[in-house]
């Protein structure tokens, strides 16, 4: 019916237009006898009309509205897939006949289309059909060969506050492949735009991308239909925020489908568009209500949250983490026919999203492989919603507390099994439920509640096809470490075996099984009988479920179904070291016994900052038999894994999990395992107790001897360490006897040199030796001097163990400091000298305060770490006796208890009131309780009362001592009580021999394992020498620069636990070790630290917690820990108020993964500083507050004047002009002469901190003559202080490194 003939080649591809023509075939043929290729061959056009009866045109049903609108006989139509496949969607053509109202007459389908009356009930299952033709058309020029996929770019560039509307377009052949920037609808850097909308416009044959907004905030885009059916095309990601750094904007009712991805080597590096899209998400807090993903070879909706130039340049961006921002709101949105990952991820940037984030009523369906796939991800509640016909319905990939909240399951739909009954899809088993995911961490496993499950007994067998099973991927060091709460969900008949399985993830790890699988069945809904536990049959659970209990087999399941039992889930941690393989952990009630191997580690065992963790679940034990934990090395010798430490998951609903107190480690006793602390290193075949923190370690051999070097992963890396955990049970059992360290280290740069260092400075090796745990903390360092001829430097000490490290949980070498250099050791020991141990003296028990050995004189390669030179503090005592008078001394003096738990804080035993009382813990030998009558006090003892608690369980108050003890701790005075104190009674002990003290403790007998509780403890006297002048106590931590490992989002900064108000918290991220840290500005005499839990809620975290006291160069001082919990509103007090108590800093931090929260901290004492030639030193004070200030110039003459900085409102700022061409000031007239101790200044904390850095401050005397200069490098975050050297001046001026704004939130001059 019609020839066409052309000329010339066609390059890659070529477009012909043809006349309309109506036909059936069509044949090509060339003009000679060569052979004939063909890539792909397309023909654009419509069904004819002619022949086809009007009863075989298929019909639409879409309501009215979308009818009239769409009868114009020739629109198009575009109809999405709906089954697996991503690239099932059609279009259609109006065919020129009458129809009914609310439908459309079309040409005959090119394939079924599921209707909604066909869906069994489940109208999302229809598909989507959407009207491509618009009358306003906006098409790029077709080009050919190479620039065929260069179509044209609509952008909206740089136009910030202007409204502005695109509605109704269609946008064919836009976007430029390969090209930044230019996209079909594109709204580039023009920040707030509130107003402007994007609105029922069609995105059709797109080359790149579909709608961008980049760098843009509060547009709309709704009900906009991005399609492409041209296979060819490539489109990356559809609609999409571009990077991180867009706000509040709206997309509403969108559409979605057929995204296919671009070829490998067109996105830009660090892009994901090979996995392409429907929607990018990489802010979420954007609204997405309402939209629909139909068909891409990538997931459906990705949140791959992370902030990008040049959207993180924006001031609204300054210090911002996409990945903690809140949500707003996502609701009704739906995802199907995904190629790729899932309908909705997190995958892999994760979303640690604040707690209540909720997405509403989201629609997964027909998903290849998840409906959900939630990576390293928090805090998600799915509320509502529908998952079915998925690959898996959620594959929870470490998201921890996931909450399933009345959400719909479905394995196989009906709709499902009508398809392929039907024969129009392929019968893949894909009919997954929801996942639970070993190593989601305590206290953070998935919630699945109100929710209802079906189609899953189906017959299938080609996957995890049960309503809820343990995952498979990745399953890390083989432990189920977070106990699921499931409750009040239906199943619609599914047996038990289709409702839970674990054989997937139970033998998925590397020794083919994960370790302690235990579900709680909270209300017997996922039984169908009664509450209990399903539970891996593996004996370290099972060995100590009561006999008469019945435990059944899950059919195929891998588990057994207990009833009526009560388990609580534990980790117990220890050094993943490779010395430790092989180690087996070993449970005991006294009747049975539990084995559990250390597992293999995901992670690189040679990384010092993580432990392999060994998992327990038990009941709780019985009265009296507690369950003791030991160790066996890989020879099945007593041994003991560098360090043990117990964390138990939350406690189940039911009542009768273990608690801590109920599980007791038992370390081994000394003997020829402890001569060579070195004895497992294997340097032949690898295998060695060094660690490191991210960098990698090699063995390697040099001239017979072997080589430990590091090998630095990242550049941007600081220092490196190398660090070793020593058999601390071998320690403590060889008190008062000699170990001999010994080894050689050399020191490489980046090009391999061998450098030298001076054994001072920061440049130089640092080795410290230190004993922690308990109330033990032993450490010694000193600094190793190398050389760079290439020779080793040598190491030797003998370090004698002092009997302050009873009780040590945890030993360790580390060697660090020394700057982007690699370390390199050889011929490292540890040896027991041959002295025999010393007799010790019943009475010399652990002393509150850290017991350091003096340095050893070095050799002549190290030098030993250079001591702090201070101003002396202490004051001279005098001997004349203060009063005559007894009074009850303890009451002005210092409580501390060896553990407090029960919120028995030991204060309480001072407070005057008998209904208060301490309470220790109840798993040590030997609890004591003492005051301090004060430091440099000596103090006539008449007697000592001890009043018993009134309320209850007063027969623990027996076989206990009495004690008094110098200021060196040793005992001077003692008496014993063998019998029982009952409750409110109390005993007097007269001291009759004159004896003077400065402590009073009281002590059960080392033959006692009980708590130790009493109502109070008296010491009746008086101080006969005190100090002459004593410096009066101040609180110093309020109102300083504080710090933190992290913040959990921006209401919870360090600061807000010095702010002196109880109401606010900071709250660390829950996924690390944190720390907190305030700076006290100069170094201080720390007395005692305050630590006020939070109120609200979640005050069971603060506990196991070490207070540190550091010294201007953050080495430790001094340490206390906290060991149980504090309570909701609690203060827990850390006493010091030794000689050695100096500190400039004190830090609060956990040896655990979980989150830190306070309060308030309170560190009371006194500034250490230079005397004035007055007596005593007066408090600093703030000299700047209220005085005149001045300025170069100020952005607004109303709110932003320099007085604002000296106001007294770290909320207010001063603000100057920006980019002037000069450099801007800011002054302080304090007037008068004053001697600064130091200067803190606080940032502008709404926006734009990053302003404030490398400032230089001035001080002038008064004549205005310039005394000293102070330059400083980087930022101060919301506040910082700096230290002055006590310097003379009058005026004080701040000038910044550049033209930028000067902005000041508050400045402080501390002196007097």
């Amino acid at each position: 019916v019609y020839v066409m003939p052309t000329s010339g080649g066609i390059g890659s591809k070529k477009s012909f237009s043809v006349p309309t023509v109506d036909a059936r075939y069509v044949k090509v043929m060339l003009a000679d006898t060569d052979c004939l290729q063909i890539g792909e061959f397309e023909v654009y056009g419509w069904r004819a009309i002619e022949g086809i009866p009007l009863a075989n045109m298929d019909r639409l049903h879409v309501g009215e509205e979308a009818a009239n609108c769409w009868k114009s006989p020739g629109s198009r139509i575009m109809l999405t897939s709906d089954t697996y496949s991503w690239d099932d969607s059609h279009v259609e053509v109006v065919a020129d006949v009458p129809s009914d109202a609310g439908t459309v007459a079309v040409y005959p389908l090119a394939k079924k289309k599921s209707a909604v009356d066909e869906t069994f009930g489940y109208p999302d299952f229809a598909v989507e059909v959407a009207l491509l033709d618009r009358s306003l058309v906006i098409e790029g020029a077709k080009d050919e060969g190479e620039f065929a996929t260069l179509g044209g770019h609509f952008i909206v560039l740089h136009t910030p506050h202007v409204h502005q509307h695109l509605e109704g377009a269609l946008l064919q052949n836009m976007g430029q492949q390969g090209k930044l920037g230019r996209y079909p609808l594109h709204f580039h850097m023009s920040e707030c735009v509130h107003g402007s909308t994007l609105s029922k416009n069609v995105i059709w044959k797109s080359n790149q991308r579909c709608v961008v907004v980049h760098g843009t905030h509060n547009v709309t885009v709704s009900e906009n239909v991005a399609f492409d059916t041209q296979g060819k095309i490539r489109t990356r990601h559809c609609f999409m925020l571009e990077d991180g750094g867009e706000w509040d904007n709206v997309f509403y009712k969108n559409l979605g489908a057929k995204v296919a991805r671009l070829p490998r080597d067109v996105p830009r590096q660090g892009e994901t568009d090979f996995f392409p899209s429907v929607f990018w998400i990489t802010n979420p807090s954007n609204d997405f209500i309402g939209n629909v993903a139909a068909g891409s070879q990538g997931p459906g909706f990705w949140f791959e949250l992370k902030l990008r130039a040049p959207s993180s340049e924006l001031e609204i961006n300054h210090g911002i983490n996409p990945k903690v921002l809140p949500q707003k709101t996502f609701k009704d949105n739906a995802s199907h026919s995904s190629g790729f990952r899932a309908g909705f991820t997190t995958y892999e940037t994760g979303y640690q999203a604040p707690p209540g984030t909720v997405w509403e009523n989201i629609k997964a369906y027909k998903n290849n492989e998840a409906g959900l796939f939630q990576h390293g991800t928090t805090n998600i509640d799915f509320r509502g919603g529908l998952l079915a016909d998925n690959g898996q319905a959620a594959h929870n990939f470490h998201h921890d507390n996931a909450i399933y909240d009345g959400t719909e399951v479905i394995g196989r739909s009906e709709h499902m099994q009508f398809l392929i009954d039907q024969g129009r899809i392929g019968d893949h088993c894909k009919a997954g439920g929801l996942s639970l995911q070993p190593n989601e961490g305590l206290g953070k496993g998935t919630v699945i509640k109100n929710s209802s499950f079906k189609g899953f007994n189906n017959g299938c067998s080609g996957g995890p096809d049960y309503a809820i099973h343990v995952g498979n991927n990745q399953v890390r060091n083989g432990v189920f470490d977070a106990s699921p709460t499931i409750f009040n969900n239906s199943f619609a008949g599914e047996p038990v075996s289709s409702r839970i399985n674990a054989c997937w993830g139970i033998h998925s790890s590397g020794d083919n099984f994960v370790r302690t699988v235990v579900i709680e069945d909270e209300d017997g809904s996922l039984s169908g009988t009664s509450p209990g536990f399903f539970v891996q049959n593996h004996t370290s659970v099972t060995s100590f479920i009561d006999d008469t209990t019945p435990c059944q087999m899950v059919e195929d399941g891998c588990l057994l179904f207990c009833e009526n039992t009560c388990l609580r889930l534990g980790i117990v941690s220890i050094s993943q070291d490779l010395t430790t393989r092989g180690f087996q952990m070993h449970i005991s009630d006294g009747s049975k016994m539990a084995s559990v191997n250390r597992g293999n580690i995901w992670f690189d065992e040679k990384q010092n900052h993580l432990s392999a963790p060994i998992p327990l679940a038990l009941p709780a034990a019985a009265t009296g038999s507690p369950y003791q934990i030991t160790f066996t090395d890989a020879n099945g010798e007593p041994a003991w894994p560098g360090y043990a430490t117990l964390n138990l998951e939350r406690a189940p609903s039911c009542s009768g999990g273990v608690t801590a107190g109920e599980i007791e480690f038992k370390m081994p006793e000394g003997g020829d395992r402890c001569v060579d602390l070195f004895k497992y290193d294997d340097y032949p075949n690898g295998i060695h107790g060094w660690q490191n923190f991210f960098a990698g370690l090699v063995v390697s051999e040099d001239a017979g001897k072997y080589v430990i070097n590091t090998t630095r992963r990242k550049d941007d890396r600081g220092h490196v360490n190398l660090s070793r955990n020593l058999d601390v049970s071998c320690l403590v059992s060889n008190i008062g006897r000699t170990y001999h360290l010994f080894g050689k280290m050399r020191m490489k740069d980046a090009s391999g040199n061998d450098v030298a260092s001076d054994g001072n400075s920061n440049a130089s090796p640092k080795l410290t030796f230190s004993i922690t745990g308990g109330q033990s903390n032993f450490a010694q360092s000193w600094n190793i001097a190398t050389t760079s001829d290439g020779n080793w430097a040598e190491f030797s000490e003998e370090i004698t163990l002092p009997i302050a490290i009873e009780g040590a949980t945890r030993a360790q070498i580390i060697i660090d400091k020394a700057e982007k250099m690699e370390f390199f050791i050889t011929e490292w020991g540890m040896d027991l000298m041959d002295s025999e141990a010393p007799t010790v003296s019943p009475t010399a028990l652990p002393s509150l305060s850290p017991s350091v050995s003096p340095t050893s004189s070095p050799t002549a390669s190290l030098v030993p770490t250079k001591a702090v030179t201070l101003t002396p503090t202490k004051q001279p005592v005098t001997a004349a006796p203060v009063s005559a008078t007894p009074t009850n001394l303890a009451l002005s003096g210092l409580a501390s208890a060896d553990s407090e738990c029960w919120n028995g804080f030991a204060y309480k035993i001072i407070d005057g009131n008998a209904n208060s009382i301490n309470h220790n813990c109840c798993n040590k030998y030997g609890a004591w309780l003492m005051v301090d009558l004060g430091l440099g006090t000596l103090n006539y003892v008449e007697k000592i009362v001890v009043k018993n608690r009134v309320d209850c369980c007063g027969g623990r108050l027996k076989k206990f001592h009495v004690e008094l003890l110098d200021a060196d701790k040793t005992v001077v005075h003692a008496k014993y009580h063998e019998g029982t104190v009952g409750n409110a009674q109390w005993r007097e002990f007269v001291v009759d021999d004159g004896t003077v003290a400065r402590f009073a403790r009281i002590r059960h007998d080392d033959s006692i394992k009980d708590c130790l509780h009493i109502g109070e403890l008296e010491v009746w006297g008086y101080p006969t020498e005190v100090p002459a002048s004593p410096e009066p106590i101040i609180e110093m931590a309020t109102g300083m620069e504080a710090t933190a490992s992290s913040q959990y989002n921006q209401n919870s900064v360090a600061s807000k636990s010095v702010d002196g108000n109880i109401n606010t918290i900071h709250h660390s991220k829950c996924n690390e070790m944190p720390w907190w840290r305030v700076d006290l500005g100069v170094m201080s005499f720390v007395q005692d630290v305050k630590i006020t839990n939070r109120q609200d809620c979640c005050g069971g975290r603060l506990r196991h917690a070490t207070v540190e006291l550091l010294d201007e160069d953050l080495n430790l001082v001094e340490s206390r820990y906290i060991e149980g919990s504090v309570g909701n509103g609690q203060v827990v007090q850390k006493v010091f108020n030794e000689e050695t108590s100096e500190a400039r800093y004190v830090q609060v931090s956990f040896n655990r993964n979980d989150c830190l929260h306070m309060a308030e901290v309170n560190v009371y004492g006194y500034h250490l500083m230079a005397k004035p030639t007055s007596s005593p030193t007066p408090v600093p004070m703030n000299l700047a507050l209220g005085k005149p200030a001045t300025q170069s110039s100020t952005y607004n003459s109303v709110n932003d004047v320099a007085s604002m900085a000296v106001d007294g409102n770290y909320n207010s700022f001063t603000h100057t002009q920006c980019h002037k061409g000069y450099i801007q000031w800011w002054r302080v007239d304090l007037e008068d002469v004053y001697t600064i101790a130091s200067i803190t200044v606080g940032n502008r904390l709404d926006c734009c901190g990053g302003r404030f850095h490398d400032a230089t401050f001035y001080f002038y005397d008064e004549n205005d003559q310039e005394v000293y200069v102070m330059p400083t490098s980087g930022g101060i975050g919301s506040k910082k202080s700096f230290s002055v050297d006590f310097v003379s001046a009058r005026y004080i001026k701040v000038m910044l490194a550049d033209t930028d704004c000067l902005q000041i939130g508050e400045f402080e001059a501390w002196g007097w």
